[in-house]
């Protein structure tokens, strides 16, 4: 059997776009064969929102580019994103992401463990 790369380009990540916005996973068990962790980033257009939902994994964004609001289940305080501004969401926890700004909102998002691939 082949082993998997241990590294990964942007270009070579999965498409995903199940909850809004272009997700390309990069660390995931279908592309690095990952066990406890993975990483993807994700793309939201001016104006595009990520709705509320959840999922049993704790997840970290870490905004790369561009702008928005966060919203988290259980936390008063609406979140601004802004460059180089990290967040953590604790797993069950339903979030929403709007990009209120001028250009793409670009995350990067950890998760552990790993999402599943529905099929």
């Amino acid at each position: 059997m082949k082993e998997k790369k241990l590294y990964i380009e942007i270009k070579e990540g999965s498409d995903y776009r199940g909850v809004g916005g272009l997700v390309k996973r990069l660390v995931h068990p279908s592309t690095t064969g990952s066990k406890n962790v993975s990483t993807s980033i994700a793309y939201v257009n001016p104006g595009e929102e990520l709705p509320f939902h959840s999922h049993n994994n704790e997840e970290i964004y870490f905004v790369l580019e561009g702008g928005g609001l966060m919203k988290i289940e259980g936390y008063k305080e609406e979140i601004k994103l802004e460059k180089y501004l990290s967040v953590y969401i604790p797993d069950g926890r339903k979030h929403y992401t709007i990009n209120n700004g001028n250009e793409p909102l670009i995350l990067l998002c950890s998760l552990s463990p790993p999402p599943q691939i529905k099929k």
